[in-house]
């Protein structure tokens, strides 16, 4: 497992949309941007099964995932490495997430529509295999 920096861990615990980059089957880059949850080194996302992320991550399990302060002082942490689909209730993790994202009752709100864990939703992290950082403080 990659050796994560205390400022990188830092950064990537803070409230902020990053950018996953997938490829395609005709190997184009398809960029969106996303939720995560950083949590003992790996990034925790969630998507639907018919997701063009999730049918590129399926075809080539490998994805960047770009987390950026675009605000000064400008920073950035981008992680490349392995995804796969972990076993989570989705709803556990969209409720973690969107309390985070949106508050307490509109991220409760949000989360109601994945409240019976819908057969859709996949569940899955990013391990970072290299890590490209650029923190200002």
């Amino acid at each position: 497992m990659l050796i994560i920096d205390d400022n990188v861990d830092t950064f990537l615990k803070q409230t902020l949309v990053a950018v996953l980059g997938t490829t395609n089957e005709s190997g184009l880059i398809h960029l969106v941007p996303i939720w995560f949850n950083w949590d003992h080194a790996e990034a925790y996302m969630f998507t639907h099964r018919g997701s063009p992320k999730w049918r590129n991550l399926r075809l080539n399990p490998y994805a960047s995932l770009c987390v950026d302060r675009r605000e000064p002082p400008y920073s950035s942490v981008i992680l490349y490495g392995y995804v796969q689909e972990v076993q989570l209730p989705i709803y556990d993790l969209v409720y973690s997430m969107a309390v985070r994202y949106y508050g307490d009752q509109a991220g409760r709100n949000f989360a109601e529509g994945y409240k019976d864990n819908p057969t859709g939703g996949v569940a899955f992290k990013l391990t970072p295999e290299r890590v490209v950082q650029r923190l200002n403080s």
